[in-house]
């Protein structure tokens, strides 16, 4: 075995190449790079070859008639609308840092007529809700289909899940 050799003291023993031995060269560090895309790509072409990737093909009923009745059915088919809607104060609500104003209109539409809804607790937990929310997001107009979907659940939590049908946001005004 070859002698150490110590580079500073206090530093760990590091071996000395043998004689006739060429010194280890940095490719060790390239393999470890293209190690896991080469495993992805060879999954990948693995699983394309045997079909995993490839398209289904349905075909069509032979039976005419069948498809008729379906197809018919399909047609006639609406969603069921909701008993009642009930349209709630404009909310105003101080968004963010800045003196952002966020006024927004809103509307439950419910299943009952007959259903009672809570509408302090329910403005409370939307007010909660928008008031938290950053004016960046308020001002991205990607963000209102999100922001209808959490208003959505909050009512649900509040009021019940099988009494709200839907929450509409009937007007919308951020001012800065």
């Amino acid at each position: 075995m070859a002698l150490l050799k110590n580079k500073k003291k206090g530093s760990p023993a590091t071996p000395a190449p043998a004689e006739g031995v060429p010194a280890p060269k940095g490719g060790g560090k390239l393999l470890g790079l293209l190690a896991p895309v080469l495993v992805f790509g060879a999954a990948f072409g693995a699983s394309w070859v045997a079909g995993v990737g490839a398209p289904v093909i349905v075909e069509a009923p032979e039976d005419q008639e069948a498809h008729k009745t379906v197809a018919a059915f399909s047609a006639d088919w609406s969603p069921q609308r909701a008993a009642s809607t009930v349209a709630l104060d404009p909310l105003t609500i101080t968004a963010g840092s800045q003196g952002q104003i966020l006024k927004i209109g809103l509307a439950i539409e419910v299943w009952d007529d007959h259903a009672e809804i809570d509408i302090p607790r329910l403005k409370d937990a939307f007010t909660t809700y928008l008031r938290a929310l950053d004016p960046a997001q308020l001002s991205d107009p990607s963000f209102h289909v999100r922001l209808k979907r959490a208003l959505l659940h909050r009512a649900r939590v509040v009021i019940g899940q099988d009494l709200i049908a839907d929450v509409l946001i009937t007007d919308f005004l951020l001012t800065s």
